[in-house]
């Protein structure tokens, strides 16, 4: 993540459709079929014989992911209003995609579906009051040139392609516009229909289709520019480097500060990695003070002032970037710490090792080890939104198991999971209970590991749950239990 503050500083507005769907008569409908979707939107369906069916339907990751029968491409929100009314009057599964890299597991329970694509809602305007109004279809990269071309910025995540919306919904908006499962299109802000804009900051995905948010925005830090440092390291030194980054959390993470360090191997010699990641919203005389107690321990390092426009683009070599390929298998574990526990991160490097040298088709997975300042998400209060994370979101520990070859799936999910068990312990998180972002969740977890362990945060989402999604259609994505007894 970059920028001045966190997700939970962001005005949202939102547009929120909800639509009813749940196993669907096998049945051909759009350009191709017998046409029974609505005459108004008819020319918006197509069936998986249309030859854009595949390139429209491709998400970013192929493990345990949902399947499509057919795609829904609305231009406007009265076709996504429309739209919902006709599916909720069926018995079809549909699901709803921005930028499509949404992994977890838990969307395998949809299948043979109606993929809404939302692509055509790829607006990104600045508005006279310097707030940003976003299209669900927008991804990263498009809010940052836009706002950054303003003179303005915000906290965006680190990978340029993911889907603005579906990153924030996990943590928290500004205004919104929501299309709920029946079609009813409702606003949802501090002021307008509250309880909603509430739960939509951290369990979002539950509660409709989100077709607009507005974010505020804040004067670009240094000119719009930010200083980018990458560092390579050996074994030798990992011990040293997480002594240093355990420093800076005893004290206070720079509020500019955000850090990656990544586990990965090189492509033909299978050796293990350590790159780090170091970027600091503001002066470079500042920045340079907090690469130099990392860059004596380093093999390498490479530092410069970047366009915050660019930033993706350049952090770790331009690595994020590459990963937007879509189409691979992508599983991943993951979990909050308050500190790094240099013995476990040690055993996770030799045994992360031995790993892809006995999997080697599993030798782009990677190990990120990410650290934030926390002084804007410490600010509001912990009512402040669904988000249950504000004092426990130090580190993010993320197991990411990649490959396309399926033999080593099982051996991957199994090796992923059983560290991501031992991260969590409280001896080892820092932390008493288990805490996982939700849009960094596999979907084995606790779902109190997401959204929180006290009673009331359970008893306020599952009343917003039973409220505006009573059918369940919002349930493939780290679902809210609807009752208090479901809760885990």
């Amino acid at each position: 993540m970059s920028g001045r503050s966190g997700f939970v500083h962001a005005l949202l507005f939102s547009l929120i459709l909800i639509g009813e769907a749940l196993g669907a008569p096998k049945v051909i409908y759009g350009k191709y079929g017998n046409q029974s979707w609505p005459i108004q939107i008819a020319h918006l369906a197509f069936d998986s014989s249309w030859p854009g069916f595949v390139n429209k339907t491709t998400r970013w990751s192929t493990f345990e992911a949902p399947t499509f029968n057919e795609v829904f491409l609305p231009e406007t929100i009265k076709d996504l209003s429309l739209g919902l009314q006709y599916l909720s009057s069926t018995d079809k599964i549909w699901l709803a995609k921005s930028g499509g890299h949404g992994y977890s597991p838990t969307l395998a329970i949809i299948q043979d579906a109606v993929m809404i694509n939302m692509e055509k809602f790829d607006s990104v305007t600045m508005n006279s009051d310097l707030t940003v109004t976003v299209g669900s279809g927008a991804e990263f990269r498009d809010l940052v040139n836009t706002v950054g071309n303003a003179g303005r910025e915000l906290t965006v995540g680190a990978c340029a392609c993911v889907g603005v919306m579906g990153a924030t919904l996990g943590g928290g908006l500004g205004r919104l516009q929501v299309v709920l499962w029946n079609g009813t299109i409702v606003k949802a802000s501090e002021k307008v229909n509250p309880d909603l804009f509430w739960g939509l900051r951290g369990a979002g995905q539950n509660f409709g289709v989100v077709a607009e948010v507005t974010f505020a925005t804040w004067p670009a830090a240094n000119n719009g520019l930010q200083y980018n440092a990458d560092l390579t390291f050996t074994r030798d030194n990992l011990e040293a480097l997480i002594d240093v980054t355990n420093d800076l959390l005893e004290t206070e993470v720079d509020p500019a500060l955000a850090i990656m360090v990544v586990y990965g191997s090189d492509p033909v010699s299978l050796d293990t990695i350590i790159l780090m990641n170091i970027v600091y919203a503001g002066p470079q005389d500042a920045a340079r003070a907090v690469v130099s107690r990392y860059s004596e321990l380093s093999v390498s390092v490479t530092g410069q002032m970047v366009p915050w426009t660019n930033l993706t683009s350049v952090a770790l070599g331009g690595l994020i970037d590459r990963a937007c390929v879509p189409g691979r298998r992508h599983n991943q574990h993951s979990v909050l710490t308050r500190t790094l526990d240099k013995k476990t991160l040690l055993d996770i490097y030799e045994s992360y090792g031995a790993f892809v040298q006995d999997n080697p088709a599993a030798r782009t997975s990677l190990i990120f080890i990410e650290t934030f300042g926390q002084q804007g998400v410490q600010t509001l209060p912990d009512s402040y939104s669904a988000f249950p994370h504000r004092n426990a979101f130090h580190n993010a520990i993320v197991f990411s198991m990649s490959y396309t070859d399926d033999e080593v799936a099982e051996v991957a999910d199994a090796w992923g999971r059983q560290w991501r068990d031992r991260m969590a312990e409280p001896e080892i998180s820092g932390y008493d209970d288990m805490h996982v972002y939700q849009n960094y969740a596999h979907g084995d977890e606790p779902k109190s590991a997401l959204y929180g362990h006290t009673q009331w945060r359970h008893q306020r989402l599952s009343k917003l749950k039973s409220s505006y999604d009573p059918q369940g259609y919002f349930n493939g994505y780290h679902e809210v239990p609807p009752s208090l007894e479901d809760w885990s």
